[in-house]
């Protein structure tokens, strides 16, 4: 669930933070305080397009902040681990930075995020229920997902899934071993010239670099002689070599300790020193014998590294894909030399997952349509205790089929499914994307969403004026469904009717004022005497009364 909010220089928003309860969370407020924008920059947290108007005037930059729950969301720990995000406690922050010259931050639990990954994330988190913001449940895959869910047959579903994938791979490798002979033997000859090719090359992924390395030695074999025989004169072979002197030195120190011996560490470190001196010698003096001059060798060499160059070029970007496509044209040529047992022995696979997949399929159809009917009738109940009595809504399950009259498989079966519904007497029904009214679509998503409440995991639902144009029973009608609602979910609901923010768990009172020539919103959270005043006040207007006050005591007592 959403725990904190926090907002910094946001269109008329300073700076504010809201810790949000379990719960039916109710916000309140004057028209133009500053409620909706509360959603909106939620909104923008979780991924909407933003632009630099929404930055509050004076100040370089706007930042958003918002802190989840995720304990037991596994689904969502398993999306960040994947992700390389830290998910170690229940804490899951966002935030989101947009500056005055139009770029933008985002941060997952500190990490820095993409913007995708924000909305990827925030979908399975908050569903956001606004007169013009998009609606998850208008999506037809979601539809599909939420109706499989409430038949419980989301299982059945992903079997189907797993055996379309598996039917689509066997389909098409047969598809290609049944073309023409003519292009099997083209193909088979490219695949052995270009395998031939490549294994005369004798590579390794180790090649490449070990080429190069004897390159660089051989074209430089004279520098390198002359470079590691100086040394060698240096340190031994030469009057006054390092050696030399190390061995009078020593012997100097050894008179010297005779007379006095407080040196005699000094004599021991001079021993260490020419010993190593003289390894050092050897070393080079091994390693200019055995420089090499060859020019037959270089010569093999720079052939070898041109032959590598031009079958990355024809073939891959570098040594290991090369070696990567060796490995799958040598599989290609296997395949295609077995074709005929190969076609064979996948036309029998692939007609028994095909009629798995259909068997399947066609019980995943039967149940969804008797979960549609179902379903169907639930929520037009729900919309009719929601003042649209004359609304019906229908769930369309529908067999896809080709000319020919077979069935068209896909990931998901073969049924297309989409929620349509008409709200008026006289009107056909229509996909729910085409409804247009603002307090339609949010009373529709609030019946669907009670009804779907065990079956949809979002963990928060934000309703913003949900009782536009409605009058106050109605208001009390959807304030019981809220409170219904917020048994499984955690609801934020911006409202003007005082019959439904009686309901309330957690009641805020949105209000803005004038400080220094600027406008400030700022946020209260009321306690119950407060709520009640603020009830009141919803009740009588501006100033309350004895009998709004009255009124108001009454509506919480029945909210309970």
């Amino acid at each position: 669930m959403l725990q904190t909010l926090s907002i910094k220089n946001y269109v008329i928003i300073d700076a504010l933070t809201i810790d949000f309860g379990e719960g039916l969370n109710i916000l309140t407020g004057e028209t133009g305080a500053g409620k909706s924008i509360i959603i909106y920059a939620l909104g923008l947290i979780l991924g909407d397009r933003a632009n630099t108007s929404i930055i509050r005037k004076n100040a370089d930059s706007c930042e958003l902040t918002a802190v989840f729950n995720i304990k037991n969301m596994s689904k969502i720990k398993k999306l960040l681990n994947s992700t390389g995000i830290p998910s170690d406690d229940d804490n899951l922050i966002f935030k989101r930075e947009i500056t005055a010259d139009g770029k933008t931050k985002c941060f997952i639990n500190g990490t820095f995020s993409t913007l995708r990954m924000l909305q990827t994330i925030g979908d399975e988190l908050v569903d956001i229920h606004g007169q013009n913001e998009h609606q998850s449940l208008l999506k037809i895959e979601n539809q599909r997902e939420m109706l499989d869910n409430y038949g419980d047959v989301a299982e059945l579903s992903l079997e189907i899934k797993s055996i379309f994938e598996r039917f689509t791979t066997l389909k098409n490798q047969l598809n290609d071993l049944k073309n023409s002979e003519k292009d099997r033997l083209q193909k088979l000859d490219l695949y052995r010239y270009q395998l031939k090719e490549i294994e005369s090359a004798k590579l390794s992924e180790t090649d490449e670099n070990d080429l190069e390395k004897e390159y660089t030695r051989l074209t430089n074999a004279e520098k390198l002689f002359n470079l590691s025989r100086d040394i060698y004169s240096l340190l031994y072979d030469s009057d006054g070599s390092a050696v030399e002197n190390l061995g009078k030195a020593k012997k100097l120190i050894e008179n010297l300790s005779m007379i006095d011996n407080s040196n005699n560490e000094e004599s021991e470190n001079i021993s260490k020193i020419l010993e190593e001196t003289k390894t050092i010698s050897d070393t080079f003096r091994a390693y200019k014998d055995n420089i090499e001059f060859n020019p037959d060798r270089l010569e093999e060499v720079i052939n070898k590294i041109e032959l590598i160059k031009n079958l990355k070029k024809k073939y891959a970007p570098n040594l290991k894909e090369l070696l990567e496509y060796a490995d799958y044209i040598r599989k290609q040529i296997f395949f295609f030399e077995r074709a005929d047992e190969n076609i064979e022995k996948m036309e029998k696979e692939l007609k028994n997952i095909g009629s798995k997949l259909k068997k399947l399929s066609l019980e995943l159809s039967e149940k969804r349509m008797i979960t549609a009917k179902k379903l169907s009738k639930e929520i037009e109940r729900e919309l009719s205790e929601l003042g649209m009595a004359k609304s019906k809504f229908f769930i369309i399950v529908e067999r896809e089929t080709n000319f020919e009259g077979d069935y068209n498989f896909n990931s998901h079966g073969i049924d297309n499914i989409e929620f349509e519904i008409s709200t008026n007497v006289g009107e056909e029904l229509q996909p729910l994307k085409m409804v247009a009214s603002g307090g339609e679509m949010s009373r529709m998503m609030l019946a669907i969403k009670t009804v779907l409440a065990k079956a949809d995991k979002t963990p928060t639902l934000i309703f913003d004026e949900i009782d536009a144009g409605l009058s106050g029973p109605m208001g009390q009608i959807i304030g019981k469904k809220l409170k219904i609602l917020s048994k499984n979910h955690q609801i934020l609901s911006i409202t003007h009717l005082p019959q439904l923010a009686a309901f309330s768990a957690t009641h805020f009172y949105i209000s803005k004022y004038v400080d220094d020539d600027k406008t400030i919103t700022s946020v209260l959270k009321l306690d119950e005497n407060k709520k009640i005043a603020e009830i009141s006040r919803m009740l009588g207007g501006e100033k309350s009364t004895d009998t709004s006050l009255k009124h108001a005591k009454e509506l919480v007592k029945q909210a309970k």
